[in-house]
């Protein structure tokens, strides 16, 4: 009876059981008492005999000494239901809990099975914009973060519900991803833009479509073409372990393709020049498509200066004269737009014409023969070797005979001194035929014109 004392927890033999009460052998010849609303907290229980019975083991708690030894067990049957939960939460799995309401320090109080549970604030939801208030008065999922003491000294059972939020979340993005593979087609939206891509989100998985994978078209940002809370449409075109890499572009025509759905040879563009070389010229239809203008093709007049006439940036009307469609090539004309003289012109070698002295320059003199132009050196504007513009003025219309002709090339070389030497010929041939005996030389005619 000595070693008894007020809050001391023994077991002891059940003697007797009444409905209301039962008494308990706690050491030697002691007895305690214990009462129905002292040995459970369980207002469904209506009587001992119901719980215990003579002869069972019980374990109590000192509540009194004096004559009538009087016993407890509610807060063993607490701390029995509160290790009863600690146990069961400790695995670590999810459970469901009531919030009842916030503490001072503006963390939330949950109750599960009667034991009380602190959920921190930070602890609440991944979402920093979620509404914690929001939880009181309703049951949520939790579990097990830690036990830790509070400033009295009391243990307390912490536990999350972000973690739960987390656990969830990686378990969806898996069973997602795993679902993932390369060739699909997936809609989703897009989550972040950086430097270097966009991330797009599907139901909890992410990927990125890098910078290249964004558009067929040169861009130097993602922002050009995307932007926050956009939904896209993308095609996934590799997977390693973890991440997924996708492509927009790989879903859309290139700017070739759209081009070729829309055009063909002969179709006539206004073109942007965007790089200019001494033989050629690069030109812009459309975003991204580049046609090649070559020198040949500016005009059917070779001596005209349209490349001096335009800058890069400058706009100007061709006409598509070839595509390679496997290559992404075409050519362009200038001069197929043109009205082109010599098509209409059909000048022979040798012929005599009849032209009209246009201008001169410092080789000899232009010459408009019908609806084209022809060009007289000064070797050939006369037998006795004077210049073009010695001999001749600007509007005369002269005859002369055709050395050389190329329609393609838009040449035609003219000849005066040709005509007048034919001429020559001609005289002294039909002079000799009339003067000269059989026996006479030619060197005998010219003396003879000599005396």
């Amino acid at each position: 009876m000595s070693s008894l004392k007020v809050g001391s927890v023994v077991s002891g033999e059940v003697i007797l059981v009444e409905e209301n009460v039962a008494y308990v052998g706690v050491g030697g010849k002691s007895e305690g008492r214990i009462y129905l609303d002292h040995f459970t907290s369980d207002k469904n229980v209506k009587s001992l005999k119901d719980l215990i019975k003579v002869g069972d083991q019980v374990k109590v708690q000192i509540q009194q000494m004096g004559d009538v030894i009087m016993l407890s067990r509610l807060e063993l049957e607490e701390k029995e239901r509160r290790d009863k939960v600690i146990r069961k939460i400790m695995n670590r799995k999810p459970f469901i809990a009531q919030c009842t309401g916030k503490n001072k320090d503006g963390d939330f109080v949950l109750n599960k099975d009667g034991v009380n549970l602190l959920l921190p604030a930070n602890y609440v939801d991944l979402d920093p914009e979620f509404n914690a208030d929001s939880l009181i008065g309703t049951e949520t999922k939790v579990m097990f973060a830690k036990t830790e003491t509070d400033e009295r000294g009391r243990s307390r059972i912490v536990v999350t519900r972000k973690q739960v939020q987390y656990n969830e979340e990686r378990r969806a993005r898996e069973e997602e991803f795993n679902s993932i593979n390369v060739g699909d087609v997936l809609t989703g939206t897009v989550a972040r833009i950086t430097e270097f891509g966009a991330f797009i989100k599907f139901n909890s998985v992410e990927g990125l479509c890098h910078l290249s994978e964004v558009s067929h078209y040169h861009i130097k940002s993602v922002s050009e073409c995307l932007e926050v809370g956009q939904t896209v449409q993308v095609k996934v075109i590799k997977k390693t372990e973890s991440k997924l890499h996708l492509s927009i572009k790989a879903l859309e025509k290139t700017p070739w393709e759209l081009f070729l759905s829309n055009h063909k040879v002969g179709d006539t563009l206004e073109c942007t020049i965007v790089k200019k070389s001494d033989k050629y010229m690069l030109c812009s239809p459309e975003r991204d498509v580049i046609g090649i203008l070559n020198q040949s093709d500016y005009s059917w007049n070779r001596d005209d200066d349209f490349a001096g006439t335009v800058e890069e940036g400058s706009k100007v009307t061709l006409q598509i004269t070839y595509i390679d469609k496997e290559k992404n090539k075409m050519t362009l004309s200038k001069k197929h737009l043109e009205y082109n003289p010599w098509q209409d012109t059909h000048i022979k070698l040798h012929e005599v014409v009849t032209g009209t002295v246009e201008r001169f320059t410092n080789t000899g003199a232009i010459i408009k023969v019908g609806n084209v132009e022809g060009f007289l050196p000064n070797k050939d504007a006369s037998e006795d070797h004077k210049t073009a513009q010695e001999v001749l003025k600007i509007g005369d219309v002269i005859n002369a005979q055709v050395t050389a002709v190329n329609p393609q090339r838009w040449l035609l070389t003219l000849s005066i001194r040709s005509i007048e030497e034919a001429k020559t010929r001609e005289y002294v041939d039909k002079y000799i035929q009339e003067n000269v005996s059989s026996d006479s030389s030619l060197a005998d005619l010219f003396k003879e014109e000599e005396e």
